[in-house]
């Protein structure tokens, strides 16, 4: 197994280096991430931010149970639209930055999803989103200072207590709608440090990349090889739509996850058309962090 250190350890989460964009399938040069002609935003230029349960702006303040991209749960697969961050129910619940409540929705009691949520707007065309509370103590038409209590965590229309965090840019102002087809990895906007070192395992048919829970940062993953390649960009996966998203196959790529275990969890990639022999990593900053061949 051969392992490349992330070169932005130690630094924090507000970096503003412009996304590249896809530019072609030379086996020679790591493929910049497809996307949308979208870019790193990060927070508002010169906002404060805190973590939502920690209040704190400290790198890695909350932990991460379940990172941004693609998760396994117990019966199956799916592709995470936000980070979940476990806690105990009643744990106090903070606006990440200042903003406007522009949603508060109810658990109906029954159906499995958001729960108890709530929809902040913030400055910068950027919102964020508070799911499975178990109450609410905030309002529609709401101004929020920064860290302002907003709720409480819970585990309404979810199997376990956490918060689930959600990131949006571009969010309509008049539609009020969580549409996560915008979502954002919360980590453009989160203080945190670089990850461990990640590891990436070539097999006779498939890469195996042991990826970090806190600081899981990847933005597109290219697997090149037999003068092929193929790019998984998350922020494309995601704007197909909920059900899309979902779908193990993407791009000519099958994709499996494993289940976290001592903060990592493996991604299995499996190309349809060829055998792996080089993968480049690029993060939502727009930097490669790895780039290994076998």
């Amino acid at each position: 197994m051969q392992r490349l250190p992330f070169s932005r350890s130690g630094r924090l989460a507000f970096c503003l280096v412009g996304l590249w964009f896809m530019a072609g399938c030379d086996s020679s040069t790591p493929t910049p991430p497809e996307g949308n002609g979208e870019s790193p935003t990060g927070p508002p230029a010169g906002a404060e931010l805190v973590w939502p349960l920690a209040n704190t702006d400290l790198p890695d303040a909350d932990s991460v149970s379940f990172p941004y991209g693609p998760r396994a749960l117990p019966s199956r697969y799916d592709f995470h639209a936000g980070i979940d961050l476990p806690a105990s129910p009643g744990t106090p619940v903070h606006a990440v930055l200042p903003g406007r409540v522009v949603l508060v929705s109810r658990w109906d009691g029954s159906s499995t999803g958001p729960g108890n949520a709530v929809l902040v707007a913030h400055s910068g065309d950027r919102s964020t989103s508070y799911l499975h509370l178990r109450e609410i103590e905030v309002a529609e038409g709401d101004s929020l200072e920064l860290g302002e209590r907003l709720g409480t965590v819970g585990q309404t229309g979810a199997a376990t207590p956490h918060l689930h965090l959600g990131y949006f840019v571009g969010l309509p102002r008049d539609t009020r709608v969580r549409d996560e087809r915008l979502s954002r990895n919360p980590l453009e906007l989160l203080p945190h440090q670089g990850p461990e070192d990640p590891a990436i395992e070539f097999t006779e048919t498939r890469a195996i990349l042991s990826v970090p829970l806190q600081s899981m940062t990847i933005r597109s993953i290219e697997l090149i090889g037999q003068d092929d390649s193929r790019v998984l960009d998350y922020y494309s996966i995601v704007a197909l739509g909920a059900t899309p998203r979902d779908e193990q196959n993407q791009n000519g790529v099958f994709i499996d996850s494993g289940r976290p275990e001592d903060g990592r969890f493996d991604l299995f990639l499996r190309p349809a058309e060829f055998v792996p022999d080089r993968v480049v990593i690029t993060d939502v900053f727009g930097t490669v962090i790895a780039d290994v061949s076998r």
